[in-house]
């Protein structure tokens, strides 16, 4: 999984908040939970000939808990953007500070494009990882355990079948993780330089026209914006690789799921309203998963992002001021004093100034 130790240092104050919005998801799941137990039961009643006006208060307390889930998953959404705009602004007071303390020297040997991209769309993306990739990260780690110790009390067997199914579904994209994140990097890099290379083209424009250069520019921009496309593939294709991994587990999950319990149900091992009630948590089992899917690209691209971040803010000062203690007296005047300093005018006899 995509996590880095000098990111999650960023979210020192508000861990408090990102355990919250864990636990609201939990609570969404919990929600789910309830809601596809519930619809379970309503079926097996189904199928077992009772009458639809029977079945009025349970549909209801479904529909309940069906706007219950929707809720959670609103405020736990609310919860961790706000969160992740807390440390957005602590990284741009910190990369605020640092810019700062290293001072103009530092520029005339860093291009604009990359510091740009860094500071700018670096931390933008870091607005993902910290809102969804981070929290949903924990709530697919922890809801398969949840939901085993649901199911476990419905059928132990099949429990253990999901719980598997779920785990190995969750870790398994992880062997991709050294080539998602080289891929990821290099594309971070080239897109750094393509930013560069065309900020430098727009801000010398004037002189590349005076020069007749203009083609010779356009030519390194496509060269540079081929290669980012190359990379953009590249990061893509992998990505692509492990989202179908995880949908290749989710498949072969709920599959042996579902056959071992029809055979459990042939061989009077389990009555058809438990079958019916895991199959419907089966779904919930692994939702956080299909969740955690759609934006583990986004986990991976906003931590390749941080990569600039982290080279500027390990950048060290090329010019150093000089160590004189704050309570030390230095005496000042100040005076502006010109010496040696003689203006004439043009065509004039004489300086005017001497």
């Amino acid at each position: 999984m995509y996590l880095d130790s000098r990111l999650w240092a960023f979210t020192k104050g508000v861990r408090p908040r990102i355990a919250w919005a864990v636990l609201v998801g939990l609570l969404a799941v919990a929600a789910g939970v309830a809601r596809l137990g519930l619809l379970g039961w309503l079926l097996a009643r189904l199928f077992s000939g009772d009458s639809i006006e029977s079945m009025i208060l349970p549909i209801a307390l479904v529909a309940g808990v069906m706007l219950l889930r929707s809720w959670l998953d609103y405020y736990r959404n609310m919860v961790a953007h706000r969160t992740a705009a807390i440390v957005q602004t602590h990284v741009r007071l910190m990369i605020y500070d640092h810019v700062t303390e290293l001072g103009p020297a530092h520029f005339t040997e860093a291009r604009t494009g990359d510091v740009i991209l860094s500071m700018v769309e670096g931390v933008e993306r870091l607005e993902v990882y910290f809102g969804q990739y981070l929290p949903q990260l924990f709530i697919a780690g922890l809801t398969p355990v949840l939901i085993f110790g649901f199911v476990a009390f419905v059928d132990l067997p099949i429990a253990f079948a999901l719980l598997v199914a779920a785990l190995v579904t969750l870790f398994a994209p992880a062997a991709w993780h050294s080539l998602d994140t080289k891929n990821s990097e290099a594309r971070q890099r080239t897109y750094s330089a393509f930013g560069a290379e065309f900020l430098d083209s727009i801000q010398g424009l004037a002189t590349l026209k005076a020069f007749g250069q203009t083609r010779e520019r356009a030519a390194v921009l496509q060269a540079e914006a081929h290669k980012l496309f190359k990379s953009t593939m590249w990061v893509m294709g992998t990505n692509t690789l492990a989202r179908g991994i995880t949908d290749a587990g989710i498949g072969i999950g709920a599959a042996v799921a579902l056959g071992w319990g029809a055979y459990r149900v042939e061989a009077g091992q389990m009555d058809l309203t438990a079958l019916l009630v895991v199959l419907m948590l089966g779904v919930e089992v692994f939702r956080p998963l299909r969740d955690l899917r759609v934006i583990l690209h986004q986990g991976m691209v906003g931590l390749a992002a941080a990569k600039g971040i982290f080279h500027l803010l390990d950048a060290q000062p090329l010019l150093q001021d000089a160590n004189v203690p704050e309570d030390a007296e230095v005496a000042l005047v100040p005076a502006v004093v010109f010496e040696g300093v003689t203006f004439s005018y043009p065509g004039g006899r004489q300086p005017a100034h001497t």
